[in-house]
Formats: C-alpha cells, sequence, structure tokens
C-alpha cells in the first residue's frame, strides 16, 4: 500500500513542479529566450509558447529529492560508495531492510554485507537516529540472532539475498517483536538516482543549446551517448540480460552489455524526442509506465517525484491553468523524459530494484512500444524513401491522425488507452503464461510488423 510518507513526496514534487513551470514561464516571456514559435508546416499552436517544460521538471525532481533527503531517513545503496562518491556515508543493502517495534521503540534493522570478508552484520537505528551496531550470532544453516539493545532476542533466516523473521519459537521474552514494514515501502535515494540528477542536468545544459541555436544529428547522439555511459558508471546498472527472447535461456549480453545499454537509452531518448508533437502525448507516454510500476507495488522515491514533476507540468501544458500560460517540453524535456524511461526499465527489468526484478525485459519494451514503433517506424520509411532519418517531417502518428480528422483531444486520449493497454497486455502475458518471454517477444513482433504495416500504407491514403 501508498504509505503517508509516499504521498507526501507524491504533493510535494506535484506543487514544486507548478511552482517552477510557472516561475520559469514567466522569465522565458518576459526576456523571449527559449520561445516557439508557430509555424504551419509541422506545428499547430497558435501563439509564442515558452519551452520550458522539460527545465521546469528536473528543477522540480531535483528540489523535491533535496527536500526529501533533510526530511527522511535515506538508505545509500553499495554503488555509491563503490565510486567513491561519498565517502563516509552508511551504506546500506537497500533490498533487506525491515523495521520493528518493540514495545513503543521503533528499530530500522539494516543487513549490511561484506563481500570481500563474507560476513553479515546487522545495524539497529532506534528513533532518535543513534545506530547500534550488534554482533550477528549464528543459529544454524541459514539463520542467524539478532539482539536488541533491550536484550531482547530475534531469529532471522537469509536465503537468496533475503532476510525474513521466522516464526517466534524463541523464549518468551522475544515474542514482543513484531515487524510493521518491509523494504520495497523503504523511501530511497540511491545510486541510480544521483546518477539520474547529475546525467538529467547534463541533459538539461546540452539540450539547451539544441532548442536555443539547434545540434546537428550526429553532434546530439554523440552527447547522448556519453550521458547514457556517464550513467551506467556512476550507477553501476546496464542492461545484463534479455530474458529467454529465442525459448533457447536466458540472452546474457556480457561484454556487450554496456553498448547495449547505451544503445537503448539513446535511442529512447530520441524516440520521445521524435514523437512530442501534440500537447500531452510525450508526458503522457512516460506517465503511465510509471504509473503501472507504481500500482505494481515499487515505490521508489525517484519513481514518486517524477510523476509528481509530470503532473504539474501536464497543468500548464493542457491549459488546466489558462491556455495563455502554456508549456511546451522542448529538446530539454523530451530527451529528459526519454532517458528517465530507459533508466526506469533498467531498474526495474534488471533486479535493481527493491522489489528486485517487477517487469522482464521484453515486458519492458511493451511499456515504452508506441513512441519506439512510431521512431522505428518514421525512420525506416524514411530511409527507404531516401530522407535523412532525423530530417523533422508530418509522418508521425499524431500528424496521420490529425489528418484523418482527429483532435488533438482526441488523439491524446488514444494514446493514453494505447500505452495503458500495452502496459497491460506486456504484464498479462509474463503474469499467466508458461513461455511468457518468448511469446511476448514473439507477439510484439507481429504488433510492430502490423503498426508499420497500418502506419505506412493504410492509415497514409485518404478515407
Amino acid at each position: 500500500m501508498i504509505t503517508t510518507a509516499n504521498l507526501t513526496i507524491l504533493f510535494l514534487s506535484i506543487f514544486a513542479s507548478i511552482t517552477f513551470n510557472g516561475f520559469l514561464r514567466n522569465i522565458s516571456k518576459a526576456n523571449n529566450i527559449l520561445i516557439d514559435i508557430p509555424e504551419k508546416s509541422r506545428k499547430f499552436h497558435d501563439r509564442a509558447t515558452p519551452l520550458t517544460g522539460g527545465i521546469s521538471i528536473y528543477v522540480a525532481t531535483l528540489v523535491s529529492a533535496l527536500l526529501l533527503t533533510g526530511l527522511t531517513n535515506i538508505s545509500l545503496d553499495t554503488e555509491i560508495a563503490d565510486k567513491g562518491l561519498l565517502k563516509d556515508s552508511v551504506i546500506y543493502d537497500k533490498n533487506l531492510s525491515r523495521k520493528y517495534e518493540v514495545g513503543n521503540i521503533e528499530y530500522d534493522l539494516l543487513l549490511k554485507r561484506d563481500d570481500e570478508a563474507k560476513s553479515i552484520s546487522i545495524e539497529i537505528e532506534t528513533e532518535n537516529k543513534s545506530p547500534t551496531i550488534v554482533k550477528v550470532e549464528p543459529y544454524g544453516d541459514g539463520e542467524f540472532l539478532v539482539t536488541l539493545p533491550s536484550g531482547q532476542k530475534q531469529k532471522y533466516s537469509y536465503e537468496n539475498g533475503m532476510v525474513t523473521a521466522d516464526e517466534f519459537d524463541l523464549p518468551d521474552e522475544s515474542k514482543n517483536i513484531s515487524p510493521i514494514l518491509i523494504s520495497p515501502s523503504n523511501i530511497i535515494i540511491d545510486s541510480v538516482t544521483i546518477a539520474a540528477l547529475i546525467c538529467g542536468a547534463l541533459i538539461i545544459i546540452i539540450m539547451l543549446f539544441d532548442d536555443i541555436y539547434g545540434l546537428r544529428a550526429s553532434l546530439r547522439i554523440f552527447f547522448q551517448s556519453v550521458i547514457a555511459y556517464l550513467f551506467i558508471f556512476i550507477s553501476g546498472e546496464s542492461l545484463l540480460q534479455l530474458g529467454n527472447l529465442l525459448g533457447d535461456g536466458p540472452i546474457f549480453l556480457g561484454v556487450f552489455s554496456t553498448a547495449f545499454t547505451i544503445f537503448c537509452i539513446v535511442g529512447l531518448m530520441n524516440a520521445f524526442n521524435l514523437v512530442d508533437g501534440l500537447n500531452g502525448i510525450c508526458a503522457m507516454l512516460a506517465l503511465v509506465p510509471l504509473s503501472f510500476l507504481i500500482l505494481l507495488g515499487s515505490y521508489h522515491s525517484g519513481s514518486l517525484i517524477l510523476i509528481g514533476s509530470i503532473l504539474g507540468f501536464l497543468a500548464y501544458n493542457l491549459g488546466y491553468l489558462g491556455k495563455k500560460r502554456r508549456v511546451f517540453l522542448g529538446d530539454t524535456g523530451s530527451n529528459l523524459l526519454g532517458f528517465c524511461l530507459a533508466i526506469a526499465c533498467i531498474f526495474y527489468s534488471q533486479g535493481y530494484s527493491p522489489a528486485g526484478v517487477v517487469i522482464s525485459p521484453v515486458t519492458a519494451l511493451w511499456f515504452v512500444a508506441i513512441p519506439v514503433l512510431d521512431c522505428i517506424s518514421v525512420m525506416t520509411s524514411r530511409v527507404i524513401n531516401g530522407i535523412m532519418p532525423f530530417r523533422p517531417g508530418r509522418d508521425h502518428l499524431h500528424h496521420i491522425l490529425l489528418d484523418k480528422g482527429l483532435s488533438s483531444n482526441q488523439i491524446l486520449v488514444s494514446y493514453i488507452f494505447a500505452s495503458g493497454f500495452l502496459c497491460g497486455f506486456g504484464l498479462m502475458i509474463q503474469e499467466y503464461f508458461v513461455s511468457k518471454d518468448y511469446l511476448s517477444f514473439l507477439i510484439f513482433v507481429i504488433f510492430s510488423l502490423c503498426y508499420y504495416v497500418m502506419t505506412r500504407t493504410k492509415l497514409l491514403k485518404n478515407a
């Protein structure tokens, strides 16, 4: 269930996003910078509109994360220590934390692993934030005892990277120790969040030049690749395996892991940039998958903050605060959201999240199917017709639907429902079919071919 702390994080980020969107919009209008001027060929707005949405989303996310660190007890994962970015920090294993209550005192029990010494220890932290290190007593095969400062003991089992509290078969004085909270609901600022904030700042800086002056496609891809590599270096995360796509067992990337991860991150950044053609589409294609991940019970604070920041932006972008006060994402925002969705898919599909593997790698494809397929379809069609693939044009799906007579609101609603359906369909296959990865990938390939045929042939013909 969603805790009060999680709701606080969400509403804090919404408020921050609304505030910064309004503030930066006014600065843009007053100084006549970062303004998107209407033109008839590809753009459909009728007034000059600030391109400050992406900057506002980032600033709101950053400020919310900073406030979160001051309001909560933050646990940091081991990757940060390995990179030497935060020295002298207490390093917790984010997967293995438990909170317990003894009488009126709450204790956070956090398993600490020393891989070199091959030892396990427990840190107990009380409400007053004063940590007490206790020695773990072996109790049996895969079992150990934890002694609280009060002298009370509890037996735990450790297996496959998970800690569970066993049934109370110890003396009576230990029976008043009962679990009240488990790890996936904890508020965590980890190496992923920190890496995303660092790389997000670089995206904002570089793409500002793209919004103002325009960057060559080759130069833009180069900077995107550098940012993707920097994320991998800081966070320690990458695509390690693709699941059982071919029915012969899991496909492990090995030495190609880093290169393939960079390719996927850069690809999704460009896919989101290309799909950003109508109000709300790009933001909704990020919001819907992130919301599904939250509904699956993976309450990572970074995801919640990003969702709140996107909602605050949409209040301006969709005209809920007045049509004259609209803002657009710009290249800064579309690239930022594409980057965030890419790392979210990696985070939740490779077992890096507190809840372990939430979605399979092929399910992640369904979560980003619309921007990915639109990008591949458009670029393939352009190459076949001898057109530069990164050249602007009116051949995206939303352009086709506009030409078919649908309004921008109708298209937006269609995109939301389509994204939700595809996310749900991917999850259904993951949960209810035996050969799930193989079957899901096969259906995705067939769906991709049908999508290409429909968008490049039938829909291109005027009714």
